[in-house]
């Protein structure tokens, strides 16, 4: 007994020294720096322990392409092989060329798996569980794996998404600017990386969301919510790490067909308008019935087998899915609508090719081609309501590709090369190089490019004129080749010394874009009157009346142009070194140093954003507590730095036009709309200064501007009570250091020129990007000379207060691996975040990634601390599955979620300050405070999906599967209308519905697939 006792003081003594180690930051020496078993998130680790002797060695074959791996073990007996492909491997104990043992283990991606052949009595043999199961023990990620076999069985979406909702702390962003994207910790929706074979495939416009690949493709899918190495970086959220199946020595072939009915889904709710109490002609009155009908299948083929035996191997997947809808629009009162019958379809087409070629056991080459492509076309058609019937007769529509939805996949045309190479036993190389395209489209149902716009009113029209409208299509368009391309290079080396494993790499992601806008038609005629009209207008040289035609009367019209068309490049760079130290037999600590730069360019190529030696420290610890893989215990703590996406590129730093030109005129064309007989009574003016000129870069950007970065720590366990159940549990804190976002308040810059005796009152300060919370320095041109001059503010000048954003979760969970039959899991988290900034994105008060409203103006961050939109203070996730006979499988999957915090928003009381255009995105509500996070909360949601599958034995190779999605039909409503006041009284959508659980649905797959 007292043996036993000093071991485990001993052990105290170690890990409590180790930790000290880890977290003490200051004595920390970072020569060391960063992982014995190396770990990569994109490859497996396959490690373990030979007996005491002479002439042994170990043996790795992988079972599909029979490709092997011959290591020796090191002077204690220890092997391990990183950078392994995952997929289930043989593990051969050699003495001599004879085998002695042999086992079989499953690498998954991101993870270590053990084989160790060690003796436990007389009889010789091999210590595998010790009557629990094992668990790993090399890591501290905070996540989830999940191989194809089990998302196969699983009730879920046929999406990365789906799979990303079953990890701990991650919830659906419910706002339709971002759309469905996920918040994963904590962190905004547009904070994650997405990663497949390794090569980032994360939406470069706006870091929301991300390209997809065929999901029957998918080998391994790992969903990270925290406590990655230095590895990776450029998240702050969470890490979605896909690998793809590969081919292998057997060939296989296979297909599917699923299909939705449109009598499988149920209806959904129809919307009201709230009861506010203030609006007696819409209050409680019915919006829209929401009566649609849409249907969907989706076809897949797939292969997979040797080129070449044991050398050359290929897969491909091909999956399209085709939507079809129709809806009918709110009647709002009208008898007739235009355009109030709509139709719709999409088509979304994914494939994946996957090359592999093993020169020999220890050169390894990858080829992986991904194609993703959406294209929707809408058409719109006229409606009588009252005989509740449509007259054909298209009014509308357009025609999209990889375009316009909100949050949606971005598409994209991947290419990625990469080389492995296992020198010998302690040197792996990677290389991995690769290029993506995406391409952007929208054309109009009826656009005529070139015919300008029209805008008028009943009190902008000459009277007995008529105005009609050449131009069918309004608004912006996309701009004309729009789209994103990407190069990545990556080079990474593994070296293992002792009780040391070094692994170190670099990257550099370079990123182009064609991004922007431009009027539909190129321009629009406003049409307007001065109710006096010897008024000049802005900056006019003559009035209307000076004018002549009808503008004696006081009408007038202008010519607006407004394009923003830019073409920014970017590029992200970062070294990392990290090294696991096997400080003994059970304590492993990975210390890791990652060092980022990342540069924003704008059109013509110079730089507005320049962050360079930003230093992340990755430091973690686990301790296998009794020495057996049945008890882990683990720490973590690290820095991650987020960059700018290209979408702030074209909205601050491109070439941007805004322009009047004022005309009187004549007469209108009777098919165009166009004024004629025009005389000009204005040059070419612009509110803004918006002349289509480039912006200095210099004068745009705070100097020295910091990047959004974020400190977590965690700690935590995993126990192994039996082969049946598996415990643990984690406790993860976040805190936002810093972020990055736009201010257009030229009140602190007056106040400084006040002060120094500078004049600004001819300056227009057209917004930056600066560091809110925080003194920022700017260089202006405040007398539009192109001199500039710096302006330094300090944090109390700005006004805004100090960011914040706090999240605190505890993780739990419980675990049936698949054994007798049955598969489940069960995971409970209770979480806070709370603060006064989302990130880069506001839920609430909207704008572009990183050019969020609610930083614009001091006053709009009043009241704006309390529970974030992301905040859900209970989560249950519950999955599994369950061998009923050989033939039928059953599988379920709860979610129950707490629901977010309401807000009400409106306007500034003109005590606190005048409005500055920015109407009701205030924390006020009826000209009192009205604090972030304090108007209760939405209700919970709860959502179950079965599944039922079914494999005949007299079919060998055939599944049929039916999928229910929301079994109970619960249509909880998930978010509302926030924004209370409407100009000066109370809007009558304030709290309406504006999103809601999807209605029951089912559908039915039939897959077959057949090995040679």
């Amino acid at each position: 007994m007292s043996d036993h006792r000093s071991l485990r003081a001993m052990r105290i003594s170690a890990v409590a020294q180790a930790l000290a180690l880890a977290f003490g930051a200051a004595s920390l020496n970072l020569a060391l720096a960063p992982a014995v078993r190396a770990q990569s998130n994109a490859t497996s680790t396959i490690y373990g322990q030979l007996p005491p002797g002479e002439g042994l060695s170990v043996l790795l074959k992988n079972l599909a392409t029979g490709v092997q791996r011959t290591l020796q073990p090191d002077a204690n007996g220890r092997f391990q092989a990183t950078s392994m492909p995952p997929g289930r491997y043989q593990v051969q104990l050699l003495r001599g060329s004879a085998v002695e043992k042999s086992q079989e283990v499953e690498a998954l991606v991101g993870q270590g798996v053990e084989a160790n052949f060690v003796t436990i009595n007389s009889l010789d043999t091999v210590r595998v569980s010790g009557g629990v199961k094992r668990i790993d023990v090399s890591n501290t990620n905070n996540g989830v794996t999940f191989t194809a076999r089990e998302l196969a069985k699983l009730p879920i979406a046929q999406d990365i998404g789906a799979i990303v909702q079953l990890a701990p702390g991650t919830y659906k962003n419910t706002n339709s600017v971002y759309g469905s994207a996920p918040s994963i910790g904590g962190s905004g929706a547009s904070e994650n990386s997405f990663y497949i074979n390794g090569f980032p495939v994360t939406n470069l416009l706006t870091q929301v969301g991300a390209s997809e690949l065929p999901f029957g493709a998918i080998a391994n899918a790992q969903v990270l919510s925290g406590g990655y190495s230095s590895e990776f970086g450029r998240s702050t959220g969470g890490v979605v790490n896909i690998t793809t199946k590969s081919g292998g020595n057997q060939w296989e072939v296979g297909g599917k067909l699923t299909v939705v009915p449109a009598s499988w889904r149920a209806k959904q709710d129809a919307s009201y308008y709230p009861n506010t109490g203030a609006n007696p002609l819409t209050d409680g009155k019915l919006i829209s019935e929401n009566l649609s009908n849409s249907k969907t299948q989706t076809y897949g083929l797939y292969a997979g087998g040797p080129l070449i035996k044991d050398q050359l191997f290929m897969f491909a997947a091909l999956e399209q899915t085709r939507s079809e809808s129709s809806s009918v629009a709110p009647a709002n009162g009208q008898a007739f609508s235009k355009t109030g019958y709509s139709e719709s379809e999409s088509q979304v087409r994914r494939y994946l090719l996957k090359l592999d070629y093993h020169l020999n056991d220890n050169h390894h080459f990858e080829y992986t081609r991904i194609g993703d492509r959406t294209r929707g076309e809408s058409k719109a058609f006229g409606y009588d309501y009252a005989a509740n019937r449509s007259d054909g007769i298209q009014s509308g529509g357009s025609l999209s590709i990889n375009c316009c939805g909100a949050g949606s996949a971005p598409g994209a045309e991947v290419d990625v090369l990469k080389y492995t190479g296992y020198l010998n036993d302690d040197v792996t190389v990677t290389a991995l190089y690769g290029e993506s395209k995406t391409t952007h489209s929208l054309t109009p149902f009826g656009y005529k490019p070139g015919t300008y716009q029209t805008s008028s009113s009943v009190a902008t029209r000459v009277p007995g004129l008529s105005y009609p409208a050449g131009q069918t299509t309004g608004g912006d368009l996309p701009a004309p080749g729009s789209g994103d391309g990407q190069k990545v290079l990556r080079l990474d080396a593994e070296y293992r010394l002792g009780k040391h494993s070094l692994r170190a790499g670099i990257d550099h992601i370079k990123v182009e874009s064609v991004v922007g806008k431009s009027q539909a038609g190129g321009g629009l005629w406003s049409y307007r009157k001065m109710s006096d009209p010897n008024t000049k207008p802005f900056k006019a040289f003559e009035s209307p009346l000076q004018g002549g035609g009808f503008g004696t009367q006081g009408f007038y019209v202008s010519e607006v142009i407004s394009y923003s068309i830019a073409t920014p490049t970017s590029t992200q760079s970062a070294q990392y070194i990290q090294d696991r130290y096997q400080v003994t037999k059970d304590i492993l600590l990975d210390l890791g140093l990652r060092n980022e730069q990342f540069t924003n360019n704008n059109s013509e190529g110079k730089p507005f954003i320049s962050q360079k030696r930003m230093l992340a420290p990755r430091l973690s610890a686990t301790w296998d507590f009794n020495g057996d893989g049945s008890t882990k215990l683990f720490a973590h703590a690290g820095r991650y730095h987020l960059p700018v996406p290209s979408n702030l590129s074209s909205n601050l730093a491109s070439p941007f036009r805004s322009t009047d030109k004022f005309y009187t005129y004549t007469g209108v064309d009777p098919s165009t709309g166009a004024p004629t007989g025009l005389h000009a009574i204005s040059d070419v003016v612009s509110a803004n200064n918006a002349f289509g000129q480039s912006k200095d870069p210099r004068t745009i950007v705070a100097i020295d501007l910091k990047p959004l970065y974020q400190d977590e720590l965690a700690l935590g366990f995993e126990k192994s009570l039996s082969k049946e159940l598996v415990v643990g549990g984690s406790l993860n804190y976040r805190t936002l250091r810093s972020t990055n976002d736009d201010t257009c308040d030229q009140r602190p810059i007056d106040a400084w020129g006040e002060a120094k005796g500078v004049d600004t009152s001819h300056y227009g300060f057209p917004c930056a990007v600066i560091n809110p919370g925080e003194a920022n320095s700017l260089w202006l041109d405040l007398a539009g000379d192109g001199k500039l001059t710096r302006v330094d503010i300090s944090a109390e000048a700005w006004g805004n207060p100090k960011v914040k954003r706090n999240y605190l979760a505890l993780n739990l969970f419980a675990e049936h691996p698949m054994r007798n039959g049955w598969y489940g899991r069960v995971n409970y988290t209770w979480s806070r975040s709370k603060g006064n900034a989302e990130g880069q994105i506001d839920s609430i008060g909207g704008g572009d990634v990183a050019l969020t409203v609610g930083t614009d103006l001091k006053e709009l961050m009043l009241h704006s601390y309390g529970y974030l939109p992301n905040d859900h203070t209970h989560s249950i996730r519950a999955y599994g599955l369950y061998q009923l006979t050989p033939e039928w499988t059953v599988g379920g999957n709860l979610n129950l979620t707490s629901g977010r915090p309401k807000n009400c928003k409106g306007n500034v009381p003109e005590s606190v300050v005048e409005d500055q255009g920015y109407g009701a995105s205030y924390f006020f509500c009826d000209g009192k405070p009205a604090p972030r996070g304090s108007f209760g909360r939405t209700p919970w949601t709860t959502q179950l999906d079965l599944n039922l599958a079914y494999s005949p034995s007299f079919v060998k190779g055939l599944t049929a599967k039916f999928l229910l999605l929301n079994v109970l039909n619960k249509k909880t409503a998930t978010s509302y209308n926030e924004i209370r006041e409407e100009d000066d009284h109370i809007s009558p959508h304030y709290q309406e519905v504006t999103s809601r659980m999807s209605p029951r649905s089912a559908r039915l797959t039939v897959e077959y697939n057949h090995a040679f």
